[in-house]
C-alpha cells in the first residue's frame, strides 16, 4: 500500500504555509508502521500530479483551509467533501492547484484508492514571513494532534521517536 501525508502551501507567506510547516515537523518526530511517505508539495501545483500518478491508496493533505469561520477554526474534510472543498475555493481561473491535480489522476485513472483526508486551519494573516501568526502557532499543537489522529484512523501506527 502506498499511504502519504502531503503538506500544500507557501512558507513564505505566514499561514499559507501552516500544510508545510505541520508535515516537516510531524517527519522530524515521528515514524509510522506501515510506512507513510511525507511529502513537501509546497506550491508545486501541477507537479504533485507526477508524484501521486504511481497511484495512492491513502493520501492526508494539510493545508490552510478558507472556510470562513474563526480563524485558528480545525477543519477535516474525507473524500468527495475534499473535492468539494478544492472545487469550491478554486481562487483563479489561470491557477492550476490541488482540485486538478485531483481530477487529472482520475483522468488517468490513478484516484486515490481508500481514503482522501484534507486536514487545515483556518489562517489569520498571509503576511510576508517564514513564521506562522502567533495565533496559528497557538492551535498548531491541536492540528497536529488531528493530522495524527486522522494517520491512526486509516490503520496507521504513530510512533514518537526518541
Amino acid at each position: 500500500m502506498r499511504n502519504i501525508l502531503l503538506g500544500i502551501g507557501n512558507i513564505l507567506m505566514e499561514d499559507e504555509g501552516v500544510g508545510v510547516h505541520t508535515i516537516r515537523y510531524i517527519e522530524k518526530h515521528y515514524d509510522f508502521e506501515p510506512p507513510l511517505e511525507i511529502i513537501d508539495g509546497g506550491t508545486l501545483g501541477l507537479e504533485i500530479m507526477y508524484m501521486l500518478q504511481d497511484g495512492v491508496d491513502n493520501l492526508i493533505v494539510v493545508d490552510a483551509i478558507m472556510g470562513s469561520k474563526p480563524s485558528g477554526t480545525i477543519y477535516v474534510f474525507k473524500n468527495e467533501e475534499v473535492r468539494k472543498y478544492y472545487f469550491k475555493n478554486k481562487l483563479s481561473a489561470h491557477e492550476v492547484g490541488f482540485s486538478e491535480v485531483l481530477a487529472l489522476l482520475d483522468i488517468i485513472q490513478k484516484p486515490v484508492k481508500e481514503n482522501l483526508i484534507l486536514v487545515g486551519i483556518e489562517p489569520t494573516s498571509f503576511e510576508v514571513s517564514l513564521e506562522l501568526h502567533e495565533k496559528t502557532k497557538e492551535r498548531l499543537p491541536e492540528l497536529m494532534d488531528t493530522v495524527l489522529e486522522q494517520i491512526a484512523s486509516i490503520d496507521i501506527k504513530v510512533l514518537k521517536k526518541e
